[in-house]
């Protein structure tokens, strides 16, 4: 991608694509040059179910009330059509984590080995101990903590069958004509 001149990853450009797309249907109502506070209300079609919103946007605090801009430090849709409209470069907004040659540098040192563990030099910090009760030390299966009611009773309680000779009144470990119990 870097040979290629590509100056952002692909997350990020499909992600600026699609948010300067949506500020087309952006209108900036209210402004102040001097604070850089924008309110841009979003135009919405008729057809559509979804609703407008409107949304302040404070391009020096770097902050957007649909919290897009916030979360992932790249410019939301409202961020683009307040730059749009006050003739700002997005781009300033854009996080320089998200710039390729910034995620290439992560991979230019190498990692060393890691030694033994007996070089390792010896803990000095606290001992950590599970609490006891929150601790299971029981074998087998949880015991159930569900509520039962009259609907989880049986009505008719069914004799068991041998698994091995399918005859009523034992099971398999104690089955007469099973050779391995011999």
């Amino acid at each position: 991608m870097v040979n290629a001149g590509h100056v952002y990853s692909e997350y990020a450009t499909n992600f600026l694509q699609d948010a300067d797309s949506k500020s087309n249907t952006h209108h900036v109502v209210e402004f102040d040059r001097n604070t850089t506070r924008f309110r841009v209300e979003e135009i919405v079609n008729p057809r559509e179910i979804r609703h407008a919103g409107k949304f302040v946007v404070r391009l020096d605090e770097r902050w957007c009330d649909c919290r897009k801009f916030q979360k992932i430090h790249l410019p939301c849709s409202h961020v683009i059509a307040a730059c749009k409209h006050a003739h700002h470069d997005f781009n300033m907004y854009i996080s320089p984590h998200y710039r390729l040659d910034v995620i290439m540098k992560v991979y230019e040192n190498l990692f060393g080995k890691l030694r033994h563990e007996e070089y390792w030099p010896p803990y000095q910090g606290p001992q950590v101990w599970p609490h006891p009760t929150t601790k299971r030390n029981e074998r087998g299966r949880p015991k159930s903590s569900r509520i039962r009611t009259e609907m989880d009773i049986k009505e008719g309680r069914q004799s068991r069958k041998c698994s091995y000779c399918r005859t009523e009144g034992h099971t398999r470990n104690h089955c007469p004509t099973n050779p391995a119990l011999r």
